[in-house]
């Protein structure tokens, strides 16, 4: 659709001078809903950011629930009421620097979504440009690894045979699968939601390599206080795969397949 500009000058070339003032600070990126415009607040482009992300297939929900908190609890305290024409390269860049004196992984958080919502911004013509792109690089510290010695294994070994025979006082009431679930991790480097997510039919002992396939983990809704709930896949689609197993692990599956066959307890295999 075209529109009529105009603009007036003392003479030609100051009315000319006019007019191009004029269209250049036009609007030029308008939503194609008509809901969200650069004057509206930050708060207004957060609900339509998590709306569009509610109707994203292939997200699952425990992303879509940290997504939500850290849109929620770490950036709307922080931008809520400004409108998105006021949010700037330099204002976006001092957040996340804030951010990173608390934490890196605070300041991945909060800048992911930050990022994803100006991304929208930007693709349905709210924006022309998104203010998180040219903010200064977060750089991840270095790591420092550490493993546990031989010896500490045997100790943490220990430590659970006797309290899940009943000779330590401390903890809950020993319910069988603690031995199991470490000694699946220490067997396979499976993250602890994995192993938890494990069952029956995921585990192969009949064939000459006993192996376990990690094809599902366990996630925990957050900030919704919701029950711990199986998701079908681990972190990632392409993180199932098939383990074999040491015997020594081999054993330890073995041994809590027969204690869940007898009745004694209902996980992890479920």
């Amino acid at each position: 659709m075209s529109r009529l500009v105009q603009a007036s000058g003392c003479t030609q070339s100051a009315a000319e001078r006019a007019l191009k003032g004029k269209l250049s600070a036009r609007a030029v990126y308008q939503c194609g809903t008509g809901e969200l415009s650069a004057d509206s607040t930050f708060r207004q482009l957060a609900d339509y950011w998590l709306a569009d992300m509610e109707l994203n297939p292939d997200l699952a929900g425990g992303t879509k629930g940290l997504y939500r908190w850290n849109m929620t609890h770490l950036v709307l305290p922080h931008f809520a009421d400004l409108t998105l024409r006021e949010i700037g390269v330099a204002r976006c860049d001092a957040y996340i620097k804030q951010q990173r004196q608390i934490s890196y992984s605070r300041a991945k958080q909060a800048r992911n979504v930050l990022r994803q919502a100006f991304g929208l911004a930007v693709r349905h013509e709210i924006l022309s440009r998104s203010p998180m792109e040219p903010i200064a690089r977060l750089r991840q510290p270095r790591p420092d690894p550490s493993a546990l010695s031989a010896a500490e294994v045997d100790a943490v070994r220990t430590a659970i045979l006797c309290w899940e025979r009943g000779l330590s006082p401390c903890g809950p009431k020993p319910d069988g699968q603690l031995g199991a679930i470490v000694e699946i991790m220490l067997g396979t480097s499976a993250r602890i939601g994995e192993v938890l997510a494990i069952r029956c039919r995921d585990i192969d002992l009949a064939s000459p390599v006993p192996s376990i396939r990690m094809a599902g983990t366990l996630v925990t809704p957050r900030g919704c206080g919701g029950p711990p709930t199986r998701q079908d896949h681990p972190k990632t689609h392409k993180s199932r795969r098939t383990i074999a197993l040491p015997s020594f692990t081999a054993e330890a599956v073995r041994a809590r397949l027969a204690a869940v066959k007898a009745g004694r307890g209902e996980g992890p295999f479920p």
